[in-house]
This record gives structure tokens, C-alpha cells and sequence, in this order.
């Protein structure tokens, strides 16, 4: 018959400043330290080592831990709610379920770190170095994201694989700079929710699904990049000229075929500049080029002014 887990040795005591530097020394160091369900209400621990100590569950509401060092840290489930951890080292720290209502987290390094499902009202976390963090279901409702860092805003969830966990996270992070009147870093949180749902249309094998997510982001990158579409119209008129060209249907040299795609591809009429194509073959092809162009001049039209009205 197993034996029932030990009850943490510290569970609802109330400790001190001097009680935890004297537990962190008895220890031979924070790493392992069992610190589960302490009381730390209002501790004042600045630039405290705690790197690996286990604080699951502790109450640490109202404490001073700035400049404190938590790596890889076990604070699942404590209570945070108002502590000061201003340019404190989180990296790779577990905060899942942690209460972070009010808490400062400025310039702090939460790179790496898991905060699924904590609780961040009201969380200063301005100038925050976020990347790679893991925020699936996190309530980021009022939190100050102002200046956090994100790299390349790509979070630990999706490169874990963990991709309906990166969308619910993206799609809250869109909604809460949306709210907060930062649009652009919202539309690169948007790119990146139609990246992890194309991906995993590809991993569940929803093949129509995902190559239509492939087309969408090659094309356009999901309504984030109009500059994609400026590419294309180049690509089109460009490769339309040369099968002129090549196929000889222009027959006033390459600058001819290109000047042709060009008024094809706009659809402004010909007039008496343009070449007369030589055979049905160049006529039909002036035509599909005109409605290629017509699409992707409105596909760019919706694009920038989406991106410009923001």
C-alpha cells in the first residue's frame, strides 16, 4: 500500500525575511526548496536567490521580490496578487494558474515562461521580455503589455506543438492590444494565430483546409503583409511578359511584351500604344492576365487599407 505524500513542511506558516534566508543556507542553496504553501504575505526579499525552489501554492501576495532570481521555479498556483517583481529573472519559471492580479512585472524576463491559465488583471508587465512565453488560456484582461518584448512573436505553445493552446494564446494577445491600441502588434499576433491553425489543419491531414492556408499566407500573409501582393503583381507582369516573349504571340521584343502585360494586368484599355498580340493564344492571354490583375489590385486595395486605417 503507498504511503501518503508528506504534507509540505512550511504549508500556511508564516515565514519571514530571515526565516527563508535561513531555510535557502540549511538547504545548501534555493534549488529544491520546499516552500509550498508558505505564508510570504509582504515579504521583503529584493534580489532574493530562489533559482528551482518550489513555491507552488505559496501566498506571496504583496511581497518585494525585485531583481529576485526565480529560473525554472515551481510558483504554480501561488498567489502573487499586487508582489513587486520588477526586473526579477523568471526564465523558464512555471507560473500556471498563478494569480499575477496587479502585480508588477516590469522589465522582467519571462522568457520561457509557462503562465497557462494565470490570472493577469490589472498586471503591469510593461517592457517585459516575453518571448517564448507559454500564456495558453492566461486572463489577460486589462494587463499592461505596453513595450514587452516578443522577439519574433512566436510563442513557447506553438513551438512545442502545442497549436489550439498557441491559438487560443494568440488570439487573446490580438484582442488584448486591439483593446490597448496597439493594431500592428495585434496584426502580428493575427499572422501568427492563422500560422498555428494552418498547421494544424496539416497535422490532423485537412489537406483543402491547409493548403488553402498556404495560398492565403503566400499571397497576402492573412491580410499582415500587403507588401506580398505588391510581389506578386510584379511576379505576374513580369511572367506574363516573358511568355510573350519567349512564345513570340508580342512581336516587338521583350519591352513590348512587357509594356502589353503591364496594360493587361491593370485592365486600363489598350489604346493605340499597345501591341497587337499575334494570335488568339496572346488574346486570351492579355484577358486572363486583366482579371488576375483585377483581383490582386483589389486584394492589395483591401489589404493596405486595412493596414492603414488601423
Amino acid at each position: 500500500m503507498d504511503e501518503p505524500e508528506a504534507a509540505p513542511p512550511h504549508a500556511g506558516e508564516r515565514l519571514t525575511r530571515d526565516d527563508v534566508l535561513r531555510l535557502i543556507e540549511e538547504h545548501g542553496g534555493p534549488e529544491g526548496l520546499d516552500l509550498r504553501w508558505a505564508d510570504l504575505r509582504d515579504l521583503d526579499l529584493p534580489g532574493a536567490h530562489l533559482t528551482a525552489a518550489n513555491l507552488q501554492g505559496a501566498d506571496l501576495r504583496g511581497a518585494n521580490l525585485k531583481y529576485a532570481a526565480l529560473q525554472r521555479a515551481d510558483v504554480r498556483r501561488a498567489n502573487l496578487g499586487g508582489a513587486d517583481l520588477e526586473q526579477a529573472n523568471l526564465h523558464g519559471a512555471d507560473l500556471s494558474q498563478a494569480n499575477l492580479e496587479g502585480a508588477c512585472l516590469g522589465q522582467t524576463s519571462l522568457q520561457g515562461t509557462r503562465l497557462w491559465y494565470a490570472y493577469l488583471h490589472e498586471t503591469c508587465a510593461a517592457g517585459a521580455d516575453l518571448r517564448r512565453a507559454r500564456l495558453a488560456y492566461a486572463n489577460l484582461r486589462d494587463a499592461d503589455l505596453e513595450g514587452a518584448h516578443w522577439g519574433d512573436y512566436v510563442l513557447g505553445d506553438e513551438i512545442a506543438h502545442e497549436f489550439d493552446e498557441a491559438a487560443s494564446a494568440y488570439r487573446a494577445l490580438k484582442q488584448r492590444h486591439t483593446e490597448a491600441g496597439m493594431h500592428d502588434i495585434a496584426g502580428e499576433f493575427h499572422y501568427r494565430e492563422m500560422e498555428v491553425r494552418r498547421k494544424l489543419a496539416w497535422k490532423e491531414r485537412r489537406l483543402p483546409y491547409a493548403l488553402s492556408m498556404y495560398l492565403l499566407r503566400f499571397l497576402y500573409g492573412y491580410g499582415e503583409r500587403p507588401e506580398r501582393v505588391i510581389g506578386w503583381v510584379a511576379a505576374v507582369i513580369l511572367g506574363f511578359a516573358l511568355g510573350h516573349w519567349i512564345s513570340g504571340t508580342v512581336d516587338q521584343g521583350f519591352l513590348g511584351a512587357l509594356y502589353y502585360s503591364a496594360v493587361s494586368f491593370t485592365a486600363l484599355g489598350y489604346g493605340a500604344w499597345a501591341p497587337e498580340p499575334q494570335g488568339w493564344a496572346g488574346r486570351f492571354l492579355g484577358v486572363g492576365e486583366s482579371l488576375i490583375g483585377v483581383f490582386m489590385m483589389a486584394l492589395f486595395l483591401v489589404t493596405f487599407t486595412r493596414k492603414m486605417t488601423r
